[in-house]
């Protein structure tokens, strides 16, 4: 408790030597975040929804705010545009706006893409009453210390009934130079009534640097909205990803999250979701690929709070070496919350045997006519489906990644933007064990 402790009054030092009240508009929200940070402090392993996650990389040292606009190598600025086409793109260094890389082109009738470093005293209200509306600053220790620090962070909003064709690209790059210290992206994407948006989130950065990683990105669905996001974590070998993710879907809005990751050494990513109206819709689904000692962590909760809403959840994982995963999820049904249909279903698939995957999704349901359901599995290759291919002369390890392929192919499905598509797919035929000439035929 010592060591956490001097670690909550340097997160408090920091703030008070750093906050100079501007904007006016954030200070209260900041101060709030950082009173919520000083009276939680950091999670112990005797808080149940922290108990796997191990902490000591993120409590044993406390980590200063990174300078921002550190030097981007080649091959991180190659990456910047991997996903970028002819979206409106915004790009973070360190947590800092590169105008270099950024290309929003013109927006278009109804769209908003801009950094909230724009907006001073004189910020609209679509920013000042949204930002922070839903970040559990009180229960995430994390996202309160986003809250309190960050520096910069994307806006996008969407006007009523308007569609956004091009979709929106924010890429978080952390360089070498926020070794040692905290970045702390921020996304708000708002879609007022029968507004149409899809985004991206794509977090990468240089090997070897111990960063702490702790985004927030919130995300509000009015009546009959569409919002279709996907979050990319291909964070550096170093990086301690500690991500938060709110929604908030008000009646007949549809909103849809798909998660992939693959990078940092320790990556956790807590997502919270309100269903606050008839018809709403939330679909979570997520990817996540792990190899050596990487620790992979997704937790959810799924809030009905009304009648007539629906949720689906599918999260699969694929674990190598000695790697160790968690996910835990948990839908709530509130008292009233009546035809509601939920589904929720975790795969783990174990390609060595020491990898370690802890599986806990479960209900909490306090209404009576409602159609839920959850369920998990952690398994290994099908011993009958790897005789039958090796019988056929393919070798051990090529065999292995052709069944591999066919288990994650069902989460590349829902993925409609051909962009992401294709990038998560190659990533996934990068990662799979067998040789090259096997990955060009599968």
């Amino acid at each position: 408790m010592e060591a956490v402790a001097e670690t909550q009054s340097v997160y408090r030092q920091a703030f008070d030597a750093g906050d100079d009240g501007r904007p006016a508009w954030l200070a209260p929200l900041r101060r709030r975040a950082i009173e919520a940070f000083e009276a939680r402090g950091l999670p112990g392993p005797k808080q149940e929804p922290w108990r796997k996650t191990p902490l000591a990389p993120l409590t044993g040292q406390s980590f200063p705010v990174a300078d921002g606009g550190g030097s981007v190598s080649p091959e991180l600025a190659r990456r910047v545009g991997e996903l970028a086409g002819e979206a409106h793109l915004l790009v973070f260094v360190d947590g800092t706006l590169d105008t270099g890389l950024s290309n929003l082109g013109e927006p278009g009738r109804g769209l908003t893409v801009a950094p909230l470093s724009e907006y001073g005293d004189d910020a609209p209200a679509a920013v000042t009453d949204r930002i922070g509306s839903g970040a559990p600053i009180a229960e995430q220790p994390f996202a309160a210390l986003n809250t309190a620090f960050f520096r910069d962070g994307a806006f996008v909003h969407v006007a009523r009934g308007q569609a956004v064709e091009r979709p929106v690209v924010v890429v978080h790059v952390d360089t070498g130079e926020a070794d040692g210290r905290a970045v702390y992206p921020r996304v708000l994407v708002h879609a007022e009534s029968a507004a149409e948006v899809r985004f991206i989130e794509h977090f990468i950065g240089a090997d070897g640097a111990n960063t702490l990683t702790a985004p927030v990105t919130e995300v509000i669905a009015e009546d009959g909205a569409i919002v279709t996001g996907y979050r990319l974590q291909e964070a550096g070998d170093g990086d301690l990803h500690v991500g938060t993710v709110h929604v908030a879907a008000a009646r007949d809005a549809q909103v849809a999250l798909h998660a992939f990751a693959t990078g940092a050494r320790l990556a956790r990513t807590d997502v919270h979701a309100d269903i606050n109206d008839a018809g709403a819709d939330v679909t979570l689904n997520g990817l996540y690929l792990t190899r050596g000692r990487q620790f992979c962590d997704f937790h959810t909760w799924v809030n009905h709070n009304t009648e007539h809403g629906t949720s689906h959840q599918l999260f699969k994982g694929v674990l190598q070496g000695r790697s160790e995963t968690v996910f835990d999820g948990v839908v709530r049904v509130a008292e009233g919350a009546q035809k509601t249909d939920a589904q929720q279903q975790n795969r783990n698939l174990l390609l060595d045997k020491l990898a370690l995957a802890h599986s806990n999704p479960r209900l909490e349901i306090y209404a009576d006519d409602v159609k839920c359901a959850h369920g998990s599995t952690v398994g290994e290759l099908d011993d009958e489906a790897l005789f039958y291919l090796r019988s056929r002369g393919i070798g051990p390890a090529d065999a292995q990644a052709m069944l591999t392929l066919a288990y994650a192919s069902e989460m590349l499905q829902p993925i409609r933007l051909q962009t992401v598509h294709d990038h998560v797919r190659g990533r996934l035929l990068e990662w799979l064990p067998g040789d090259e000439t096997v990955r060009s035929v599968i």
